[in-house]
């Protein structure tokens, strides 16, 4: 199990870049990219994701030390951020969880990736709807 730090340094290295150049990248500070690498403090919020933009992973593999393959969650991440611009961190998680309770549906089945995009795309459409619908029927007419 390797550790947040160890992840995103032996992902930097993979990609050829030094430390400066994932700063550049990111628009975080050389310090804090050491920090992070050494595991004196962990990244959280815009930092995290602005790290794993970078380096094409998921918050949850680079947070989670059990979790060892780089493409864990990248079948949903996409839906994740589109939920993330538009309702924040709550909903990010609100539709992460979804996605990842629909996800067991496929396990041990031959399902093309393409079905299993559309599928992931009509539960967060679906999703979306309900929350606009939720705002227009409960949000008092002086906050909208």
């Amino acid at each position: 199990m390797k550790t947040t730090g160890e992840k995103i340094r032996d992902l930097r290295l993979g990609l050829g870049w030094k430390q400066s150049e994932l700063a550049e990248k990111t628009g975080i500070t050389i310090r804090s990219i050491t920090n992070y690498e050494t595991d004196a403090s962990k990244p959280r919020g815009l930092q995290l994701r602005k790290i794993c933009e970078a380096l094409n992973v998921t918050e949850d593999y680079l947070m989670n030390p059990e979790i060892d393959d780089p493409k864990y969650g990248m079948e949903t991440a996409s839906y994740v951020n589109t939920v993330r611009e538009q309702y924040g961190r709550k909903g990010a998680m609100d539709i992460k969880e979804l996605l990842e309770a629909n996800k067991a549906m496929f396990a041990g089945g031959d399902v093309p990736q393409e079905d299993k995009e559309l599928f992931f795309q009509a539960v967060m459409e679906a999703y979306l709807h309900c929350k606009q619908e939720a705002h227009d029927r409960f949000t008092p007419k002086k906050f909208k």
